[in-house]
């Protein structure tokens, strides 16, 4: 290994992602290492380019495992913090969707973000125990200090009513249709019977909901309402909520950001509901119209249920005047107990955390002290879509798929890009919060080898003059 270690951390989902990332990249240049923020759809042609020690990929499912088996065949060591952790109904089946697409078997770390999926996976030998971590996910660490300094401001001020929607499935912002959503449920380990009953239920709960924030918004007329849309969301769909003096609609910034700035969020199976908890902004859950499929245990469990629009009504009236009563005991001990499972701590620390592991597992590789497995062949998909990437370059490999592909799929390619000038704002407000006086900025990667591979978008951290 180099005297600098050269990590990749991929980005799947800027807008839920970056500012995790971004912090987890200061944290790894502070100690040294050399670290590089890339596009998620641009890392079968940088990461190869670049020829990381490590890359720290987002996730593994079937959809990358033949990029990983790429990585390891190269000589990289491949390590995984999982950018969706509390996927799926609870952590048994995160851990046995991920154990089925194949990739926990190649990798030289994996990053949990809890103590129940830390559990679940040795029960189900995701991965075995010497690979495995409970760190938390770095982008929790902006909910305690100092990172929550770090926190921007919201463009509406604060005091507003905060609804977040969660149905990527039936109002779809990337894919053509809710069919193509049960695809994707599908491919990523769901039954077929489970995908339609989740996506039929989620179609009755975006119209009820939808219905529920015009019905609020218009009972207190003289209250902002703030309609935050899972960034997988077609926003235009809220376009009826839009339309009112008192509401926004607005799919920029995170959810922590709006999170911060608001009194109650109105919410149904939103893991939001936990990160509110995080921020002491109470969770309201609209359970009249919830359902077993739909049903996020730890979300719901959480929150202050509404049975009905009237008792939504005056629950959000109470959080507004600030007479809410404290949560019922059992609500409030679940709270603490959910944390530690899903989160393990909100102490600002997770971002260290999984840099200890990072170091952790390239200086064991120095030593040679990482297991060693034979790495699967690649699928024939696989080797084609390799051969495609190598023969054409970069430039030419775009041009066939902006001839090709869907205009749906180029519109969530755009909606998965980051520029310079964004990363480097985070930098701006993580350097002022960090108190540890450096200051840190961003800049367009460079590659000495395979440029025609090259696509130019990935961002290297450098410690400022």
């Amino acid at each position: 290994m180099a005297d600098r270690p050269h990590v990749c951390l991929i980005v799947d989902n800027p807008l839920r992602d970056l500012e995790g990332l971004a912090l987890l990249a200061r944290q790894l240049a502070t100690r040294g290492a050399r670290a590089t923020l890339v596009p998620m759809y641009e890392q079968g042609f940088d990461v190869p380019a670049l020829r990381p020690d490590m890359v720290l990929v987002n996730y593994t499912r079937p959809n990358n495992v033949d990029l990983i088996k790429a990585y390891k065949r190269a000589g990289m060591l491949v390590g995984v913090l999982d950018t969706e952790g509390i996927g799926g109904k609870n952590a048994d089946q995160f851990a046995g969707m991920v154990k089925s697409a194949g990739g926990g078997e190649l990798v030289d770390l994996y990053c949990v973000w809890g103590q129940a999926q830390y559990a679940a996976f040795l029960r189900h030998g995701t991965v075995s125990a010497d690979l495995l971590h409970a760190t938390g996910c770095p982008r929790y660490d902006f909910c305690a200090p100092p990172w929550r300094a770090a926190l921007p401001e919201p463009s509406v001020g604060s005091g507003y009513v905060l609804i977040n929607t969660n149905f990527p499935t039936v109002n779809p912002r990337f894919s053509n249709s809710s069919s193509d959503e049960e695809a994707t449920m599908v491919q990523a380990g769901f039954s077929q019977e489970f995908a339609r009953q989740f996506i039929a239920d989620g179609r009755n709960a975006y119209r009820n909901t939808l219905e529920t924030a015009i019905t609020l918004a218009k009972h207190f007329s003289g209250v902002q309402f703030v309609l935050r849309p899972h960034p997988f969301e077609n926003i235009g769909s809220y376009d009826t909520l839009a339309a009112l003096p008192n509401a926004r609609v607005i799919q920029s910034g995170t959810s922590l950001e709006w999170l911060s700035g608001a009194r109650v969020l109105v919410h149904q199976n939103c893991s939001t509901a936990i990160e509110a908890t995080m921020l002491n902004v109470e969770p309201l859950s609209m359970e009249w119209f919830n359902t077993p499929a739909l049903r996020l245990d730890s979300a719901t469990r959480v929150s202050r249920p509404a049975m009905d629009t009237d008792e939504m009504i005056e629950l959000v009236g109470q959080g507004l005047e600030a007479k809410l009563p404290p949560p019922p005991p059992e609500t409030a001990a679940f709270r603490g107990q959910i944390i530690s499972e899903l989160y393990t701590a909100v102490d600002g620390a997770s971002s260290a955390r999984v840099c200890d592991a990072v170091f952790a597992t390239i200086a064991a590789a120095g030593r040679d002290a990482l297991p060693r497995r034979a790495v699967p062949a690649p699928s024939l998909r696989g080797v084609a879509v390799d051969a495609v990437r190598r023969t054409l370059g970069y430039r030419a490999s775009s041009a066939l798929r902006r001839r090709y592909e869907s205009a749906e799929n180029e519109r969530r390619r755009a909606g998965k890009a980051f520029g310079v000038d964004a990363v480097n704002a985070i930098m701006h407000r993580l350097d002022a919060a960090s108190g540890d006086q450096r200051r840190f900025v961003v800049r367009p990667a460079t590659s000495m080898q395979a440029s025609r591979m090259f696509s130019g978008a990935s961002l290297q951290l450098a410690e400022a003059d």
